[in-house]
């Protein structure tokens, strides 16, 4: 089918294409009390010069959403170009960027149980909130002020804040921001039926709030782009603006993984050449695992500093969720929680909700020798990193 026709199909009545049987292998796990096992998907994507100068090129005409270019001489000696969301904070780029984005609910109905994970309906797991109501009113899209490595970078969205941070040499003093609207645009929910072939629900061990769902990420993602990016285009969504797809309590699974992955940005090509960008994030209402706004704030700041998943870094690893090397500027990977390496997130109250952001990576710590370009003098925006990378291997930081 090609992705023509796939625009004409009833948006309300979508089903995930089935996969092969056995297609997940040993990552299909016992709906009966399982232990969860989180992972990270770090995809490198590597585009050829060609690719990248069409990508430059529909920017300047503005057919997708705004990204510039850099350049820089790292501590091996080598060059680096890359692209970032937003504007240069270089030269001329002290303005206001306002990126278009909108919220997708994804509403999943599992056929192994009949389950249904809604993130618009009161979930009396948080307080009888919805998923999308809390992220509403998050730090993600709701102002507060932050303080990082000692310096007030604004009243803002922690986004924008870890961006003004991660270039305070160059932006400091200045209306540099990189801004979602506070009131993002949220539509109608999806609702997806989830074959058991793609995907199942899960007891996870422990005293969890609630079941979970997991599902086929390679199904999930060709479903989005070719079905249902496509057919939201006519609300809107589009290069221009960043689609963000969420969902309650569901996560990703890959064949070769022992573990559920919580969120991930992408992006390609659509049907008329341009690029588009995405993420897919849940909010595990379960307790399960340690999703949550700080899951978001990972992904999204990736996708403003590698939006394309190919920004080339010189090696680096032994830090967060990379035991080993990776070669891609991938701001929340060295400081992902919950492995054997240290960071600090950030904890903001909003109103009666207390919202928990990871602590992310700057610019300067990929690429280094210093001085850091960051708030502080230091390499991430709540005080972890105080030295660039060190070569990987062995990896780790100076």
């Amino acid at each position: 089918m090609n992705r023509r026709m796939m625009t004409r199909l009833c948006l309300w009545t979508v089903s995930i294409i089935t996969v092969a049987p056995g297609a997940l292998g040993q990552d299909r796990q016992s709906p009966a009390d399982t232990k969860l096992k989180v992972i990270d998907l770090s995809p490198q994507k590597r585009y050829d010069a060609k690719t990248l100068a069409k990508i430059k090129r529909q920017a300047a005409a503005g057919a997708t959403i705004p990204l510039w270019n850099y350049s820089i001489v790292a501590y091996d000696g080598s060059t680096y170009q890359g692209i970032m969301v937003g504007r240069s904070p270089f030269f001329h780029g002290h303005r206001v960027t306002t990126i278009p984005t909108f919220i997708v609910p994804l509403i999943f109905t599992f056929a192994d149980t009949g389950t249904v994970f809604d993130p618009t309906v009161a979930d009396t797991c948080i307080g009888g909130q919805t998923v999308v109501s809390l992220i509403q009113s998050s730090p993600l899209f709701e102002t507060t002020d932050f303080i990082m490595n000692g310096v007030d970078v604004g009243n803002t969205q922690y986004l924008d804040a870890f961006r003004r941070a991660n270039f305070w040499k160059d932006v400091g003093g200045t209306p540099y921001h990189t801004v979602f609207s506070t009131t993002p645009t949220v539509l109608a929910g999806v609702p997806i039926s989830v074959p058991a072939t793609v995907g199942q629900t899960v007891t996870p061990s422990g005293t969890p709030c609630r079941t979970v769902g997991t599902i086929d990420k390679a199904s999930l993602d060709s479903f989005i782009q070719g079905t249902l990016i496509p057919q939201l285009a006519a609300q809107g969504v589009g290069p221009t603006s960043f689609p963000q797809f969420l969902s309650d309590s569901v996560f990703e699974t890959t064949p070769g993984s022992a573990g559920v992955a919580l969120g991930y940005h992408d992006a390609f090509t659509d049907a008329s050449g341009n690029f588009q960008t995405y993420s897919v994030n849940t909010y595990d209402t379960s307790g399960a695992t340690m999703s949550s706004t700080g899951v978001m704030s990972h992904e999204i700041g990736e996708w403003m500093d590698d939006p394309t998943i190919g920004n080339p870094v010189p090696a680096w690893g032994a830090e967060g969720q990379q035991p080993n090397c990776q070669t891609n500027l991938e701001v929340g990977d060295p400081l992902s929680p919950g492995f054997s390496t240290p960071t600090n997130p950030y904890t903001v109250t909003l109103g009666a909700n207390t919202y928990t952001l990871q602590e992310l990576t700057f610019f300067s710590w990929f690429y280094g020798p210093g001085p850091s370009l960051g708030a502080g003098g230091l390499y991430s925006d709540n005080g972890t990193f105080k030295g660039f990378a060190k070569a990987c291997p062995p990896g780790g930081t100076n």
